[in-house]
């Protein structure tokens, strides 16, 4: 799958905690700090990339957990079906109006077609999909990669049923990456960017 031999897989619940707690520290992702909240987020995904058969790195980099499920890029899913032995997926059709993806899996020496996962502009009219103003394409093989995924290929993620950002509402970019809400501000005279203004304090 989406793992190496050289992946650190931690496997009790205090090595998660630790590699948890010094990811959060590092300050390098959406969870940052000491906190337990922020130490807790980053097991969470750490858990649920485990499920998946990803690293802990990858896991904390790749998947947020909205509405209390896990979403991944489209970009993962994809490399997920192409690295795994069983299942491979071929594009027939990825334009602004359109995008038609034929998943196969392995018969023993040959490929066998599983079905076609096609998502269209009126689709995504429907759906309320984002960004397709901007990046029609990407939006439309993200969600016909997810529903083909979904549909089948589960097992790649070990019957975990995966969703992309945006389907769960999540603000995602051109790449259809989740997109951290983050209040910062540049400093015009420094250019530096100020962390996150802190809301003041109750009076008591």
């Amino acid at each position: 799958m989406t793992t190496t031999a050289l992946a650190v897989k931690p496997n009790t619940i205090d090595e998660i905690h630790q590699i948890g707690r010094m990811l959060a520290m590092s300050g390098y992702f959406d969870a940052k700090g000491n906190s337990d909240t922020a130490i807790a987020q980053v097991c969470t995904k750490i858990l649920a990339g485990a499920e998946m058969g990803y690293g802990p790195f990858a896991s904390v980099q790749g998947i947020h957990i909205i509405q209390g499920r896990p979403a991944v890029s489209a970009n993962l899913m994809a490399a997920a079906v192409k690295s795994h032995p069983l299942y491979d997926y071929r594009i027939k059709r990825m334009d602004d109006k359109e995008c038609s993806i034929e998943f196969f899996q392995r018969n023993g020496d040959k490929w066998e077609s599983l079905g076609i996962s096609t998502f269209s502009e009126a689709d995504a009219r429907k759906a309320g999909t984002k960004n397709m103003d901007k990046f029609p394409r990407n939006m439309l093989f993200a969600r016909a990669m997810s529903n083909g995924v979904r549909w089948y290929c589960p097992d790649v993620f070990f019957g975990n049923a995966v969703y992309t950002p945006e389907e769960l509402g999540a603000p995602v970019d051109g790449n259809g990456d989740y997109i951290e809400v983050d209040y910062r501000t540049v400093d015009q005279a420094t250019g530096e960017i100020k962390p996150p203004a802190q809301p003041a304090p109750t009076p008591t």
